[in-house]
């Protein structure tokens, strides 16, 4: 029954597109015969209409005849034709100025505009209140442009959705796209497009109030600046300017209908706040939007258009301007219809229509009303090639060029998206795939494949001295096992390193279970960080600073299994069993490569004996690993048993969380506005536990001080067989500089920091007691709380912050270095 409903609704599709009928011509000034941009051409009655193009050009299909065509234009006298049929075709409107002629009006106190946008927002929300849906057929097209020249169009045709709870849907019907962008690199639409009448508008992830917003007055300051005419009512010209200097608002120029005070037309821009730290140097976009009421209750938008230039680049990288234009028209609304539920169903904003979107063109040619390509859209339809590429438009300048893997114009690049045909219509294209198709690839050999899986795996340290080492990755069996293998040298104690992972993904269908096992021999740390791994650590031994860890000798095996749940956002679960023979490591050197007079303490022994132990661990999120270059969201939980009962020289439960939260404080509508950045890491533990199962509260590597770490505690980290730590820094981003009157700061991208932390580690008597009998002395610990406080100024030519921090427990002053916090 779906199937045949689905053939009567085609069929009847079919007999009303087959009954329209196209009309065409152009739209210009009576007296100079300049073209009128954007006019707004529709069918009287009608929620039917279109556009002119940059050429005073328009095309609009008529169902039925006669109709009558009005021509609308700010400054001008509509006009309007009653046609009979499509023949009278081209249809050219020669539009007259509205003259307006005013008594000399004396303003006192204050501004009438003020009064006219609340009568704005007044009406706004009356008529808004009872706006629930709405549907609407949108053409669209994109530009990018080098300089002048358009270098790529992409163009769609589409059906859009608003619903005032769900908000905004979009279906893809047909595409076209200059020869060098595929199909699928075509994301022109409308769904992501602003409504100026809207409350809040989303503009280049600026959260930004809108001017018809019920506290715009708040916002804005607004100035009545002239008049104009359409037809015989006035209309205001009302400058619109930032009253706040702080939050991203717009600046421009908007229209309002006398007596029905309403927006018929804004041209906006985003102010100085709306910028974007680098690589951007420049970001200027320009907005222009058209509304009617189409002789109904409601004011929508008639179309879209947007002009903006982006500028990328950093100190021995440059990028040439990119520029971008966007049109779009919206036609033939259905007001406070139901809309389908299922369009509603999936999260994504936009959809494809499978049955027509493969269609080359027909839509194009044969349905929808399309703004008429201008001159010189058409010259770039004609002479952009398939082989064009934006890669090569847009190719780099300055000496950081050379370390880039850029494309040099091989045979790939020069085919670019060109099919066969056009390979063979074209000499040059045609002699590369020649010349292409008698090179004959080599499959490398089994020597060569073994060495592209090889890694090197090295570092440094007190123990190990020089560790030089082998790592061997390989996936067969259509990448469902997966083999790792390892050997190295320890010229310290001179013992070789080895061991083997095997992971196995099972499941035929998915790739979120998998099992592993493996076997290790190797050097391990006494005790554990979060935060820092052995070979990142190396440098301080290295350059003569004290070691960061302790070590031990670990042999064993492990078996285990990790999943990842479905729709889970990142969360993964780990089950380890390990079975494992701990040595201690009586050795040390004081070596370094700039022969300092540093000697580095004794590698403590630790509780010699066998472990067997099972590990849950869960994980979720990202971004920990960025050491604070980026916001990070992370949870992780682990808990150890161990039992004699299962071969275990120890009774132990070990208990671990390291978590890291952000949360945005202040000005939520910027781009990337103030945040507070948390990270809590804390260990405990029930029974006997071993010193080489303790936790460490990460101190800062000399002078390299990222988040997460104390900044006040160098060199050699706070140990623990229970620990607490929390971290927090807030960072204002450019708002106390552009506070102070430096406007460019948010365009550096500069910030101002505030941090802080607090953190102990307990020490048990039975560790102490073997501390003191084998070293003579206890190992670094708080003893009571570490605290301190500091601030930071980041993004340092784009790559660092400088830290300062003053210890409060123990007073001092404390400066270091680490990565700039980018976002």
């Amino acid at each position: 029954m779906k199937k045949f409903l689905w053939v009567i609704l085609l069929v009847t599709q079919g007999t009303s597109l087959y009954a329209q009928q196209l009309i065409s011509g152009k739209v210009v000034d009576a007296e100079t015969n300049e073209p009128l941009p954007a006019a707004h051409v529709i069918i009287k009655g009608t929620y039917q209409g279109t556009i002119a193009n940059a050429d005073g050009e328009y095309s609009l299909r008529i169902d039925t005849f006669p109709a009558t065509i009005v021509v609308r234009f700010l400054g001008y006298e509509s006009q309007e034709q009653i046609i009979s049929s499509a023949d009278e075709s081209p249809l050219d409107f020669y539009m007259k100025e509205a003259f307006l002629e005013l008594d000399e009006i004396t303003v006192t106190g204050e501004d009438p505009a003020i009064s006219i946008m609340k009568e704005v927002i007044r009406r706004k929300q009356i008529w808004r209140a009872n706006l629930s849906t709405y549907q609407v057929d949108a053409y669209t097209r994109q530009q990018i442009l080098k300089d002048t020249s358009i270098v790529s169009i992409t163009e769609s045709i589409s059906e859009a959705f608003w619903d005032k709870e769900r908000g905004t849907r979009e279906i893809l019907k047909s595409k076209r796209q200059t020869a060098n962008i595929e199909g699928a690199d075509n994301f022109a639409g409308v769904s992501y497009l602003p409504n100026f009448y809207d409350d809040n508008l989303e503009i280049v992830e600026f959260d930004v109030v809108g001017v018809t917003h019920p506290d715009a007055l708040k916002f804005y300051d607004f100035e009545l600046v002239d008049f104009t005419k359409i037809d015989d009512d006035i209309v205001f010209e009302i400058n619109v300017t930032s009253k706040r200097k702080l939050q991203p608002l717009f600046e421009g120029t908007i229209f309002v209908l006398d007596h029905e005070y309403a927006l018929i037309a804004v041209r906006l821009k985003p102010n100085s706040v709306i910028v974007f730290p680098p690589p951007i140097r420049n970001f200027d976009l320009y907005y222009e939007q058209q509304f009617s009421d189409f002789g109904g209750d409601f004011w929508l938008p008639v179309d879209f258009r947007m002009e903006g230039s982006i500028k990328i680049g950093v100190p021995g990288l440059q990028f040439p301007p990119i520029g971008f234009k966007q049109i779009s028209k919206l036609n033939d609304y259905k007001v406070n219809s139901a809309l389908p539920d299922s369009i509603f169903e999936q999260f994504n904003f936009m959809r494809v229509d499978s049955s027509t979107i493969g269609k080359s063109d027909s839509l194009f040619v044969n349905t929808v009303d399309v703004v008429p390509l201008s001159a010189k859209e058409e010259y770039a339809y004609a002479t952009v090639k398939c082989n064009t590429s934006l890669e090569e438009e847009f190719r780099p300048k300055g000496f950081l060029v050379r370390f880039m893997d850029l494309d040099d114009g091989d045979d790939e690049g020069q085919r670019g998206n060109c099919t066969e045909a056009e390979i063979a219509a074209d000499s040059t294209l045609a002699t590369s795939s020649s010349t292409r198709t008698r090179r004959v690839r080599k499959e490398p050999g089994p020597v060569k494949k073994f060495m592209n899986d090889l890694a090197v795996d090295a570092r440094f340290n007190r123990v190990d001295a020089v560790y030089a080492g082998l790592k061997h990755e390989k996936r067969f069996a259509n990448r469902r096992i997966e083999t790792t293998t390892k050997l190295g040298f320890s010229t310290g104690y001179e013992e070789l390193n080895h061991g083997i992972d095997v992971s196995w993904w099972p499941l035929k269908k998915t790739r979120r279970f998998a099992v592993e096992a493996g076997y290790e021999f190797t050097t391990d740390t006494r005790y554990q960080s979060d935060l820092y791994g052995m070979v990142f650590t190396s440098g301080m031994s290295l350059f003569g600073y004290e070691d960061y860890f302790d070590y031990y000798r670990r042999e064993g095996i492990y078996v285990g299994a990790r999943f990842r749940p479905r729709r889970s956002f990142g969360t993964r679960y780990f089950f380890k069993y390990r079975l494992e023979d701990h040595q201690s490591i009586d050795f040390k050197t004081s070596y370094d490569i700039i022969g300092s007079s540093t000697i580095q303490r004794l590698n403590p022994p630790i509780n010699e004996g066998t472990l067997s132990s099972i590990e849950l661990r869960m994980e979720r999120g990202e971004g920990k690993e960025a050491l604070g270059v980026i916001g990070a969201d992370n949870v992780m939980l682990s808990v150890e048993q161990s039992l004699k009962a299962m071969g275990s020289d120890w009774d132990f439960t070990r208990f671990k969380i390291d978590v890291y939260r952000r949360y945005s404080t202040f000005y939520k509508r910027r781009f990337i506005p103030n945040s507070l950045d948390l990270r809590l890491n804390a260990g405990t533990y029930l029974g006997d536990l071993p010193v080489q199962r303790n936790g460490a509260v990460d101190a800062a590597l000399g002078y390299f001080t990222p988040f997460g770490a104390f900044k006040s505690k160098r060199y050699i980290p706070f140990e623990g067989a229970s620990y607490a730590t929390l971290h927090a820094e807030h960072n204002f981003r450019s708002i106390p500089f552009e506070a102070l009157g430096w406007r460019k700061s948010a365009k550096s991208g500069i910030s101002l920091i505030a941090f802080g932390g607090i953190g102990r580690t307990w020490i048990p008597n039975e560790q102490e007691q073997f501390f003191n009998a084998n070293l003579g002395y206890l190992p670094t610990s708080t003893n009571e709380w570490h605290g301190e406080v500091g601030f930071s100024i980041s993004n340092i030519f784009s790559l660092f912050r400088v830290d300062l921090a003053y210890r409060v427990d123990k007073p001092g002053l404390y400066p270091g270095i680490s990565f700039a916090r980018l976002f």
